[in-house]
């Protein structure tokens, strides 16, 4: 399922506050408690990062990046904390999204609680929000997006998503999608077929009344065709990325005084998780399988198999989605691919009069100044 939170078009009050402190070289809760002597000295004793969903096999470099033997668990709060492999001196504290922060999107929440280092935030959404809430994004762990619109290959045989425009199907999705804003400026999408209120759940997709719906390659699929017994059947899709759609999904971003404040720190922690991503994608067993007893411990409604999690890590790797930069390193920007994308969402928000940061450059959204380059998959 997995929602795509909504970006807030302003920063609130306490954003701007916390903006205005950043910038002012004034330092954060998350580099004011330095961890004891060893490799990541350099880093709070404490590290949080911000997912934005909840706990997922997308998500599994943070969690192979603990030594998952010493991990404990708040189910209420959906915190996950423990060693870090690297340094068992520095606690890795990792968060999870949704319903546990009241949906709201990780530069807001970053903004708002300076404890919080790094979090999820996809590249439409750093773009959109530079002229109130920059971020800079340090890792990418993922280096495809997985989502994808689906449909019922029994009502439908779309080859394009141009196709899917020419058809009478609903286009169900959550609010905020960018992807779908750029799909009804090319013409690929017709605005009188969309429907933003999908809510994650599956009851109108096998209502049968052919629904287009949103997902990730990494999830819906196999759950719809293995899992949902109102469904077990197949469902066909098409990915966003293949179509041209390149925003990073899911980089390791944060405020840029604070990766500025936190370079020492960053050095080391950057490394640490690029590794740690090389390793699950290798041998993701032991990892999934924390994944999943976490979730089953949080006791909520989103639930992942041992089998839908195996399948999402296979995907992972046959579709790219996990790779190398263009230059071998994992976790790198292509700076090419930045510069189209800052061409591709600057239009989509100038069409909508949303104001980007004027003079917006690649390095301003991401740096891959702090990845080993000898670290690759």
């Amino acid at each position: 399922m997995r929602k795509q939170p909504l970006i807030a078009g302003t920063a609130g009050a306490v954003s701007m506050l916390l903006l205005a402190a950043c910038s002012s070289g004034g330092s954060s809760d998350a580099s004011s408690a330095s961890g004891p002597a060893g490799p990541l000295a350099a880093c709070p004793s404490t590290v949080v990062i911000q997912t934005d969903w909840y706990p997922e096999p997308e998500h599994g470099g943070l969690y192979e990046a603990i030594d998952q033997s010493k991990a404990t668990i708040d189910a209420k709060k959906g915190h996950y904390s423990g060693p870090l492999k690297a340094d068992p001196n520095i606690t890795l504290e990792i968060r999870a999204g949704g319903p546990f922060v009241g949906y709201q999107d990780d530069t807001s929440l970053i903004y708002q609680d300076t404890s919080i280092l790094l979090g999820y935030v996809n590249t439409d959404e750093q773009v959109k929000l530079s002229n109130t809430q920059p971020t800079i994004a340090v890792m990418a762990p993922l280096a495809k997006s997985p989502q994808v619109l689906m449909w019922d290959p029994t009502k439908y045989d779309f080859k394009t998503f141009a196709d899917i425009g020419k058809s009478d199907a609903k286009v169900l999705y959550f609010q905020g999608a960018s992807y779908v804003d750029w799909m009804v400026n090319k013409g690929w999408l017709r605005k009188d077929q969309l429907d933003s209120g999908y809510d994650g759940s599956p009851t109108r997709f096998v209502s049968g009344e052919g629904i287009v719906q949103q997902g990730f390659v990494t999830s819906e699929p196999y759950q719809y065709e293995k899992e949902l017994d109102a469904w077990k059947k197949p469902v066909s899709y098409l990915m966003i990325a293949d179509a041209g759609f390149t925003g990073y999904s899911q980089p390791l971003v944060g405020i840029p005084s604070v990766v500025k404040e936190n370079e020492a720190c960053l050095k080391k922690l950057v490394p640490a998780l690029q590794q740690a991503q090389a390793d699950f994608i290798k041998d993701p067993v032991a990892t999934n399988a924390a994944i999943t007893d976490y979730l089953k411990q949080i006791d909520q409604f989103w639930q992942i198999s041992p089998e839908r999690a195996a399948n999402a890590v296979s995907l992972m790797k046959s579709l790219k989605i996990v790779d190398n930069g263009t230059d071998g390193v994992l976790g790198s920007f292509d700076d090419k691919r930045q510069q189209e994308n800052l061409t591709l969402f600057s239009d989509i928000y100038k069409a909508q009069n949303i104001e980007v940061k004027p003079g917006l450059t690649t390095a301003d959204l991401s740096t891959n100044e702090f990845l080993d380059t000898s670290i690759h998959y």
